[in-house]
């Protein structure tokens, strides 16, 4: 079992926060079994083997000296590696009826079968019984001798915690950082602006301690490799201070987060704001997201280039496209970025003749069917965010002979704005008979995006615009 959460589906950054309390040691005590029997115990143990820190319990085990407590399923191993004790990770899986689904266990025993010391290093909490996950928590190997604890809570504060295996197999906290805000802030050098960013280089950065209490991990916890560094730090009068993370390589479960630097706006008690991503590229699954050339104005604006690039291959729509947005964010008087896009670009590379013909091809199955004779599919929306405005689709019928291939643009209640046609076969088939099947939409739920510059379609050598009221034109 892997003690890291899967991908989480939103972008992915948060740098600053506020400390919390402690955690208290819990679970059983051994310390009264026959340590003979604990000794044989411990002998018969698997060996964990870890992966990138992340520990895997492979099998389920007896339970030995520690199944003093009622559970569903049970399994423990010992962590790799030469001491002159022998720790043990333990799992329990409890009954669904419970507010606590499942529990881990750091157990430290002597060669002879004494236990020297425990400590809870991970579970599942609910919110109540058949409630909804309060709390995730799991244990990476941090070093040698470091056991790091990531909690994950969905509607709170993620954090991580530390605990040190001494010589003498004593598992002990390791104490989080006392010094305050405006220390921790000393650590990010001044960016002197404008400014533009390049790609971090780790060797002259500092690295963020993982007993701060001022970085929160909200966006990143479920990531194998939490190595975060300060990259900079700008002051723009009557602005929050901007802290500039760098990140380097990380996984998440198929998601990886190339080398990154993200921006969050912190009040002076070291609480975010807010926090954007300004250089970096996240993949997985068909889909890449990108951001590049990034500038930070002296009134503390900043623009950045934003890129989504989709394979295609989850698609009838087959052909790779990239989406590119030029976007200007300026703080609000709440600390809050605001977009201006200045540019969206529609690319694909790789359209002809061919290619679309192609799309036929490979769907002819559905086509064929009366109830799949139309695909559309959307390539992308002006909105930044759902819903997304004016949308741009495509669209793809066939009847007996007869095959249409056309772009359309919808407003938010799913009305045609209008069409563009890519192929049409035969070429005196009345298009604008073939009716768009859609169904209707609701109300815009969002302010409509700052869009203040063109939006251009890209495909192979045909370039497209649409205007602000969703028509097609050539420039």
């Amino acid at each position: 079992m892997r003690y890291y959460l899967p991908l989480l589906t939103s972008l992915f950054l948060f740098a600053c926060g506020t400390p919390e309390k402690g955690h208290q040691q819990t679970g059983t005590d051994s310390t009264r079994a026959n340590t003979a029997e604990i000794k044989s115990w411990l002998e018969k143990l698997p060996v964990i083997k870890s992966e990138n820190g992340s520990f895997y319990l492979v099998r389920e085990t007896a339970p030995g000296p520690l199944g003093d407590r009622k559970f569903k399923k049970f399994s423990a191993g010992k962590l790799e590696g030469s001491r002159k004790f022998i720790p043990v990770l333990a799992e329990y899986e409890f009954d669904a009826e419970g507010q606590i689904l499942s529990s881990q266990l750091l157990v430290t025993f002597t060669p002879d079968g004494k236990e020297i010391s425990r400590q809870e290093v991970g579970g599942l909490r609910l919110t109540a019984a058949g409630g909804s996950e309060d709390l995730r928590s799991w244990p990476v190997l941090f070093n040698d001798s470091t056991i790091e604890v990531r909690e994950a809570r969905p509607q709170g504060k993620s954090e991580v915690r530390q605990y040190v295996l001494t010589a003498a197999g004593d598992i002990r906290a390791l104490p989080v950082e006392k010094g305050g805000f405006e220390e921790y802030a000393s650590r990010f050098p001044a960016l002197q602006l404008p400014f533009t960013l390049v790609s971090p280089v780790f060797a002259k950065l500092r690295e963020v301690s993982h007993l701060s209490p001022w970085f929160s991990y909200e966006e990143v916890i479920g990531y194998d490799k939490l190595n975060m560094f300060h990259y900079g730090k700008v002051t723009a009068p009557g602005k929050p201070l901007l802290l500039l993370y760098a990140y380097a390589p990380a996984n998440d479960d198929g998601a990886d987060l190339d080398t990154a630097v993200q921006v969050a706006a912190c009040k002076a008690d070291g609480s975010v704001t807010d926090q954007k991503t300004l250089y970096g590229r996240l993949s997985g699954e068909g889909i890449e997201r990108r951001w590049r050339k990034a500038e930070i104005q002296q009134d503390g604006s900043i623009t950045v280039e934003e890129s989504n690039v989709n394979d295609g291959e989850m698609a009838s729509w087959e052909l790779t496209s990239t989406e590119t947005r030029l976007v200007t964010y300026r703080l609000d008087a709440e600390g809050k970025f605001q977009p201006e896009i200045r540019g969206i670009t529609f690319a694909v590379p790789g359209y002809s003749l061919p290619a679309l013909k192609a799309i036929f091809e490979h769907n002819k199955e559905q086509l064929a069917k009366k109830e799949g004779e139309h695909i559309t599919e959307i390539l992308f929306g002006i909105q930044d965010r759902m819903p997304f405005g004016i949308m741009v689709w495509v669209h793809v019928y066939q009847h007996g002979q007869q095959q249409l291939a056309e772009l359309f643009t919808t407003d938010d209640t799913k009305k045609v704005l209008d069409r563009y046609v890519l192929y049409n076969y035969p070429e005196a088939s009345a298009y604008q008979a073939v009716k768009i099947p859609l169904e209707g939409g609701g109300d815009k739920a969002y302010p409509a995006t700052n869009l203040t510059g063109p939006v251009t379609i890209q495909l192979g050598e045909t370039i497209l615009q649409v205007t602000p009221e969703g028509k097609f034109i050539k420039p």
